[in-house]
């Protein structure tokens, strides 16, 4: 193999490995999945998250739209109360993006001193002053 050809075949696989860099999942908290649970409904037109029990009293899903390649990322979960969890999401490390709009699925365990039947999803990114609140009973 010639120093041009293996030139070339370096700079060939050095892009295919920041492609799927790119593609890998976002670090953060809990675990994302690219889809809804079942169950769950959701207005992709409106925006806004959307909180359901996964397993009641143990985990629970938030869902959001956005990017399909650029999730939102899980930058803090915490109890507020012994009813009441607050996350907070910041952007995607990923780039670029794609410009499409698509459901991610975050779920995460009960934060300790949640002991709740029925608890209250805060939801808050760090990019936007909205605070989304979601009732889980």
């Amino acid at each position: 193999m010639t120093v041009v050809a293996r030139l070339v075949s370096a700079a060939a696989l050095s892009v295919m490995l920041v492609t799927v860099a790119g593609c890998a999942p976002s670090p953060g908290i809990g675990s994302v999945h690219p889809s809804i649970p079942d169950g769950v409904t959701l207005d992709p037109l409106d925006g806004s998250p959307t909180a359901a029990w996964i397993e009641r009293g143990e985990s629970f899903a938030i869902v959001t739209m956005g990017s399909s390649s650029c999730p939102v990322v899980a930058s803090s979960i915490d109890a507020a109360e012994d009813d009441r969890v607050s996350v907070t999401f910041g952007p995607s490390p990923n780039d670029p993006c794609s410009a499409d709009m698509a459901p991610t699925t975050h779920e995460f365990d009960l934060p300790a001193g949640v002991t709740s039947d029925t608890i209250t999803v805060e939801i808050r990114f760090e990019e936007w002053p909205e605070v989304y609140t979601v009732t889980l009973d």
